[in-house]
């Protein structure tokens, strides 16, 4: 399911803006196509109706199947389009990154509902691995093939690879948890917010979110300028990247997904978000040190070890604040908290390093870190994390019955931390 949503993705990022530039399309025009990728952005808003209507099953082989067709037909139908043919090819584009968002919704709504809280972190893991992969085969196989054999075969064998999403449906059972939807389309947009909202101290779970990653979005936003300032060229950029970043990514994935069953989700949180401080503070010293290609894969290296690690917690934490019932909306909208810093920021950055420099704009990013450390440790020491029932507090200690300190945090049925909602154990 992760390759399945990491293939459109860089299909939308990479190979659109290729595919136009070779077919001689203006520059303002391409960057004005990229407005296609708001479906990621906005996915909220129709993530409700993948939680109240169900056809065919609501999630096996409901909206997920459907957006896979979907996804098929648009990436067919690029592969028979001129690049200079704009409407033609910015509605297919569109319809990519719609179904593909509207497969994103429907892949963190099953993976929440098929999973135990104790499995999250692993299940996450597996998922970003997958995602990466994904984005890696898409981004650097779809460029290779696309010099070789032209651009229809590219788009040809990208509609052709997903159909791995179906065929894994064919193993995938229907979560027992997604049985309890809600009965009116007003319930699936009301309920998820009054649920939420009805948690204790809901702005206080909602900062965390937004500035867990705060730093990390700010700094990677400009990492390729930044490395080729310090002095490297393109190529040790791209092949230190591709090779040591790509696997330094999938062992901090492994590692947080290890670390969380072995110690719980507080800890690895708290861990990992202290890693990607001391990445961003690491970064100022590539600045300072003699352009190396050894010194740009151990900082690569660092910086990928670090994303990888802290996505993988903060993901299966997101997972775990969701209410089965309205698992889609309550997700979506999480995601898009998360990722609101790096909108934001994404414009501001080159302003910012214009201002103060390379080394204090990285410097700036670590402590753009602290609110969300002091925020995590704020949730766990008042018992509001949210963290599922049977996962440790910041001591590696099994948290209570009640909670981590004996306060009566919901987790029952229909609650974000309730174990008997999903599958037994195998």
């Amino acid at each position: 399911m992760g390759f399945s949503s990491g293939l459109p993705l860089m299909t939308v990022l990479t190979l659109l803006q290729a595919w136009l530039k070779d077919g001689g399309v203006d520059l303002k025009l391409i960057g004005f196509l990229t407005l296609a990728r708001l479906p990621y952005s906005l996915k909220f808003l129709w993530a409700p109706c993948l939680d109240r209507y169900a056809p065919f099953g609501r999630r096996r082989g409901g909206w997920l199947l459907l957006s896979q067709i979907g996804l098929f037909l648009s990436l067919w139908g690029l592969a028979w389009t001129d690049p200079r043919l704009l409407t033609r090819a910015a509605l297919l584009a569109f319809a990519v990154s719609f179904c593909s968002a509207t497969q994103d919704v429907a892949v963190d709504a099953y993976r929440r509902e098929d999973l135990r809280d104790d499995e999250l972190a692993a299940g996450s893991a597996a998922y970003l691995w997958g995602y990466r992969l994904g984005m890696v085969l898409v981004s650097g196989g779809g460029l290779v093939l696309a010099d070789r054999l032209g651009w229809p075969t590219v788009f040809q064998a990208a509609a052709l690879l997903t159909i791995v999403g179906p065929l894994t449906l064919l193993w995938s059972p229907e979560p027992a948890a997604g049985l309890g939807r809600p009965r009116t389309l007003k319930e699936s947009v009301i309920g998820p917010l009054k649920d939420f909202f009805g948690k204790r101290r809901p702005w206080l779970l909602l900062g965390f979110v937004f500035f867990y990653r705060f730093g990390e979005q700010l700094i990677t936003a400009l990492n390729t300028s930044f490395f080729m300032e310090a002095g490297y060229t393109k190529t040790q950029i791209g092949l230190v990247v591709k090779g040591f970043g790509l696997a330094s990514t999938l062992a901090g994935v492994a590692l947080a997904g290890t670390a969380v069953r072995l110690r719980g989700l507080a800890p690895c949180l708290w861990a990992f978000g202290w890693l990607q401080l001391l990445n961003s503070a690491c970064l100022t010293a590539l600045w300072l040190l003699p352009a190396k290609p050894a010194y740009l894969a151990f900082f690569v290296s660092l910086d990928h070890l670090a994303v990888g690690a802290g996505s993988t917690v903060f993901v299966a934490f997101l997972a775990a604040q969701t209410n089965v019932s309205y698992t889609g909306t309550q997700y979506a909208l999480l995601t898009s908290v998360m990722a609101l810093p790096g909108s934001l920021m994404a414009s501001p950055a080159g302003w910012l390093v214009q201002l103060l420099g390379w080394p204090c704009f990285y410097l700036l990013g670590a402590a753009l870190t602290l609110p969300g450390l002091a925020m995590l440790r704020a949730l766990i020491k008042s018992g509001l994390a949210g963290l599922p029932a049977g996962l440790a507090d910041l001591t590696g200690q099994p948290d209570g019955p009640d909670g981590p300190d004996g306060s009566d945090e919901p987790g029952g049925p229909g609650g974000s931390g309730g174990q008997g909602q999903s599958r037994p154990a195998s």
